[in-house]
């Protein structure tokens, strides 16, 4: 059934950011360099513009209904329902069938049952004899490293609203300004991109969170203010700071097209939210048919064909799970007599 609720530009983006994530991984799994953006490849990149979405989205939720559990099972709600299930698929249904191992050896393999603490956001990526051959050897799911760190910016996003210190909006901005000041200048991240990954994906969701709290004033002076950001951002990239340039300007580029309702682009949802399905399935899909395939199919070919599967699995995964949980949210999680801002959309995923 159609969605007819949507009226923005954010599950278009949702979808662009994953799909980013997807054909950067097919390019490093069948042996080949990506597009480099700054510091970023377009992984990362997709990666940045799904924590400036969630920064943005979730802190809408958190000020339309500060309740602590409620929050949290939203944000539970949202994150582990489609976890649990590509957990279970890759490890009970995936695994035996591509594994090297014995069916009897891999189900009695430590690894095998180790890899379920992926449901407690302890990332593993190996399952034993699981595409050890690959080009990529031994990554079953490559995709999942950004799940702790979001919702670990959930917990100090709730704790920093339950101690009050959202309701002083320049404050927030001051102490957000500080920590981008830390990573991007102290620490250097450009030339560290591997440096404490959890602070330079939470620069860009607390960026989100400041955009929320001054969406007024955003959406008030747009042209000013993304004029005035691409003059310092173009000045930073030609004295060699592109990710500062890139930290200033993007996030405020995303949110502002996010909130927009472009004809035709705003209905990319209408059938489902397919960008958390597609983070989730693609990077075992795209293992697997680089294990089924080898050198039989191009870059090119695996790529259509990882990207169709993927679209199926994130269609199920859809309709199926993350629809169904979010209709529990809506029925025992919305405050009474609540009406929702009419740009509210509450999923936010890596």
């Amino acid at each position: 059934m159609p969605r007819n609720t949507i009226s923005n530009n954010f599950d278009f983006l949702r979808f662009v950011a994953a799909y980013m994530v997807l054909f950067s991984h097919q390019l490093v799994l069948t042996g080949n360099s990506g597009p480099n953006i700054t510091s970023f490849d377009l992984g990362k990149l997709g990666v940045v513009i799904f924590f400036s979405i969630s920064g943005y989205l979730v802190t809408q939720s958190w000020d339309h209904d500060p309740s602590i559990w409620r929050f949290l099972a939203k944000r539970m709600l949202r994150i582990w329902p489609a976890l649990i299930v590509v957990t279970c698929i890759t490890v009970l249904f995936l695994g035996p069938i591509v594994s090297t191992e014995p069916i009897n050896h891999y189900f009695i393999n430590h690894k095998t049952w180790d890899y379920f603490r992926v449901l407690k956001l302890i990332i593993r990526y190996e399952l034993p004899g699981v595409f050890v051959t690959n080009p990529f050897p031994n990554a079953v799911n490559g995709s999942l490293w950004t799940l702790p760190i979001e919702f670990r910016w959930y917990l100090i996003l709730m704790a920093l609203g339950v101690v009050g210190l959202l309701r002083n909006r320049f404050l927030l901005l001051i102490a957000v300004t500080a920590l981008a000041i830390f990573v991007f200048v102290i620490k250097d991240a450009q030339n560290n991109p591997d440096w404490k990954l959890h602070l330079q994906l939470g620069v860009f969701f607390c960026y989100g969170i400041c955009l929320y709290y001054f969406r007024s004033f955003f959406t008030a002076h747009t042209t000013s203010i993304l004029l005035a950001l691409s003059i310092v951002s173009s000045l930073l990239f030609s004295i060699g700071q592109k990710y500062t340039a890139l930290f200033l300007l993007l996030p405020a580029l995303v949110i502002r097209f996010g909130i927009a309702a472009t004809p035709f682009i705003r209905h990319a949802g209408r059938y489902g939210d397919l960008s958390y399905g597609v983070y989730l399935y693609a990077f075992p899909v795209q293992q697997t048919i680089i294990f089924l395939f080898g050198d039989h199919l191009t870059m090119w070919s695996a790529l259509a064909l990882s990207t169709a599967v993927t679209i199926i699995f994130a269609l199920l995964s859809w309709h199926l799970v993350e629809s169904p949980a979010g209709q529990l949210k809506k029925r025992y999680l919305v405050k009474s007599k609540d009406i929702q801002p009419r740009h509210e959309i509450e999923k936010s995923s890596p």
